[in-house]
């Protein structure tokens, strides 16, 4: 036992970052993937989405959830903690290397999947030696066993407490087992739930016929959406400090202008669509999260080219604050990142593409050396682009065969034309810091007073635009006159020196909820 602690101990105390840290578990996890393969298919692992997105996905989301599960028991620094269940990780390669011997001698192929029949009777008799899974070898029944005997031990060496320590390797195993046991859950309990719900709510729907299949993007999906709840817990644990100052960077407007967005383009689809899948949901929500994940990222990104502007204009963002260094701020950044480019490609083709997009254009917008911000025309423009890209992925993002048909194009224009004149109302607050940091805003050009009369009439006109555009849909005078009431209680608000840009969105947003109901229920009966 004194060996144990001290083997602990030195792998706990050795150097290791975070690029090191994921390029080992990268590589454990390409040995397992590699050897499964040539034991169940005599072949080395294809080029596909499977081998090389969906495999590290549900690899890493365990071993993430286990190492939180153990700093929580034994209240150990949570590197610490990643550092020794790197370095048991390994074991995942033990199974497959064991298996790939006895295929060798049996001439046998042997074949690996998920937990997905009898779920309950499979796992209460897990370590049944007599009781067989179909598609679980007795080599992954011992991969499991092991890894609920290091939790033990660990527990139990960091707290010497017996019972605290069985309670540990039993949530371990629960765990392990409900990431080998999701397409049988969802199957047996999500479908059954969800399906009830679209019974319920059947007129809302549109009458549409409803079904069901678990495929390999539903499950990538579900795992990936644990995998950000764990990343998440895990920062939180590393450092609250650093948590709390990147969650308090939340910048409402923005996120609340994408998804409404968002939500208008799914909503076409939907009620285009001729049938609908009791996981559709779920892939919405993934593609809400993929956009979430794209607008930190890009967010972030500015922020680190922005920190001289935002010493003297946004003193609360997080690295103004100076908690947390650049470097570990664009640690964070890739995170976001790589869950953003993940979910999108797992909802679809196009889904992936129009996040890209999204994310390139804002390179293009932040990032020297063009840095197109600096100059108000073009900083619309791609203000303006990424509205219309925003609109146009929940329009083609769910179409079973990747088609671009566009519902209504006049929409994309107006979502463009709108977005491109309102743009300039967040250069309000940003006058001093634009100025220093060479940004050719509109108040930075003509001054503030001139510049809000200018932007106060660009949103005036933008409130035009949507009788203009949207008038063989909703057409009728009093959306006319809303309009005007909207531009005008818009434009004397803007001209006001102490006006808030919450305030401005907060009218759009009332604006558009309004419109909304004009459309739902039409205006005259």
């Amino acid at each position: 036992m004194r060996k144990i602690k001290e083997f602990i101990r030195a792998c706990e105390e050795s150097r290791l970052g975070f690029g090191l840290w994921i390029t080992s578990a990268l590589f454990i996890i390409l040995i397992r993937d590699s050897i499964e393969s040539l034991v169940s298919t005599n072949s080395f692992p294809p080029l596909n989405a499977f081998h090389f997105l969906h495999v590290p996905v549900f690899f890493l989301t365990a071993l993430l959830s286990i190492i939180i599960l153990l700093r929580l028991f034994t209240k150990e620094d949570i590197l610490k903690v990643s550092k020794i269940c790197l370095f048991f990780f390994a074991v995942i390669i033990f199974p497959a290397g064991l298996d790939l011997i006895v295929s060798l001698i049996t001439k046998t192929n042997i074949s690996y999947g998920y937990i997905d029949q009898n779920v309950i009777r499979s796992v209460t008799n897990f370590f049944n030696p007599i009781y067989k899974i179909p598609a679980v070898p007795y080599s992954l029944r011992l991969e499991i066993l092991f890894i609920c005997i290091f939790s033990f031990l660990y527990i139990q060496i960091k707290t010497n407490k017996i019972f605290l320590s069985i309670l540990g390797a039993f949530l371990v195993f629960c765990l392990c087992t409900l990431y080998g046991a999701l397409p049988g859950l969802l199957v047996s309990a999500f479908v059954k739930v969800i399906a009830f719900l679209f019974h319920i709510f059947h007129p809302l729907f549109f009458g549409k016929e409803v079904r069901g299949v678990v495929d390999e993007n539903i499950i990538v999906i579900v795992e990936l959406i644990l995998a950000s709840l764990a990343a998440g817990l895990w920062f939180w644990l590393y450092d609250p400090k650093k948590f709390q100052v990147v969650l308090k960077d939340f910048r409402f407007n923005r996120y609340f202008c994408c998804f409404i967005l968002l939500t208008i383009g799914v909503g076409l689809y939907l009620y285009s669509a001729k049938g609908l899948d009791v996981f559709i949901g779920l892939k919405i929500l993934a593609m809400f999260l993929a956009l979430f994940f794209a607008v930190r990222f890009s967010a972030l990104l500015n922020d680190i080219f922005d920190v001289d502007c935002d010493r003297v204009s946004n003193k609360e963002r997080p690295l103004v604050s100076g908690i947390i260094s650049a470097g570990e701020y664009l640690k964070v950044g890739l995170v976001y990142l790589t869950f953003s480019l993940f979910f999108s490609i797992w909802v679809s083709q196009n889904c992936f593409v129009l996040n890209l997009l999204f994310i390139g254009v804002y390179f293009l917008y932040s990032v020297p050396p063009f840095r197109l911000k600096r100059f108000f025309v073009f900083s619309s423009l791609i203000t303006g682009l990424q509205a219309l890209l925003i609109l146009l992925m929940g329009q083609v993002s769910l179409a079973k065969d990747d088609t671009t048909v566009l519902l209504y194009p006049p929409l994309l224009w107006l979502a463009f034309l709108i977005f491109f004149l309102g743009s300039n109302i967040k250069d309000l607050k940003d006058i001093e810091g634009d100025r220093l940091c060479g940004v050719y805003s509109l108040p930075v050009i003509f001054g503030e007073r001139k510049a809000r009369k200018i932007i106060g009439f660009l949103v005036f006109l933008s409130y035009l635009l949507f009788p203009v555009f949207l008038a063989d849909v909703i057409w009728d005078i009093k959306i006319t006159a809303l309009s005007l009431i909207f531009a005008f209680l818009s434009y004397f608000y803007i001209r006001k020196p102490d006006s808030n840009e919450r305030i401005i969105f907060l009218l759009y947003f009332l604006y558009v909820f309004i419109a909304a109901c004009f459309f739902i229920f039409p205006i005259g009966g």
